[in-house]
């Protein structure tokens, strides 16, 4: 796998007002998330710890890891990580497949006047296929697509579009089923020396660069 792994130690601070405020703000919409029921809905949707989240990106940052200023977070629920990032100066998306999840964090981002974007599509682009194995997820070029070296992968959402070989920073809070199949994701479709920030548990936080 040509990705290397940085030596990174999570930690937590307090966070700034702005961050602080998206977040008491999300929790609100957590609460009334769970009092209709909702989460039965999206039963597979779990936040991550947010003042770990901005930890890392704000180290990343600091430390000079990422070449450029794009982001996208795989899979952005209440979209917390992408408003995150825009808050520390990254020009932000998110990708989420559950429409729902979309209208919500446009909603919430709105309402704090953070700008960033959400697309409606999953984060495994065409020309990948993923699929079930005993231990949880992989992934698989799809032959029926052509050949995806020949391609630049796009994610598209009626007339946005984002290409991802343009992404500088990406993040993703995997299943533990899907840890490897979303590092051979980034593997394929990132560009050389893009960084992944992949948030696998409470201090379990790792950071990645593709060779």
């Amino acid at each position: 796998m040509a990705l290397f792994e940085i030596d990174y130690e999570p930690h937590v601070d307090a966070l700034p007002p702005d961050a602080q405020a998206l977040v008491d703000a999300a929790e609100s919409r957590f609460e009334e998330f769970y009092a209709r029921q909702l989460n039965k809905r999206y039963p597979r949707y779990i936040a991550s710890d947010p003042a770990q989240v901005y930890a890392a990106i704000s180290w990343v940052k600091e430390h000079d890891l990422v070449l450029g200023n794009r982001f996208i977070e795989w899979g952005s629920g209440f979209g917390i990580a992408t408003g995150l990032a825009a808050l520390l100066g990254f020009e932000a998306s998110g990708i989420e497949l559950r429409r729902g999840l979309v209208e919500i964090a446009r909603e919430l981002l709105a309402r704090q006047q953070i700008e960033a974007d959400f697309l409606c599509t999953s984060y495994i682009p065409d020309g990948f296929i993923e699929y079930e194995t005993a231990s949880g997820s992989d992934l698989i070029p799809d032959d029926s697509f052509g050949q995806t070296n020949e391609r630049t992968p796009i994610y598209l959402d009626g007339e946005k579009e984002i290409e991802i070989g343009e992404i500088d920073l990406f993040y993703a809070y995997p299943w533990p089923g899907e840890q490897e199949m979303m590092l051979k994701l980034f593997e394929h479709v990132a560009t050389a020396d893009s960084i992944l920030i992949a948030y696998f548990g409470d201090r379990e936080v790792c950071i990645y660069r593709k060779l």
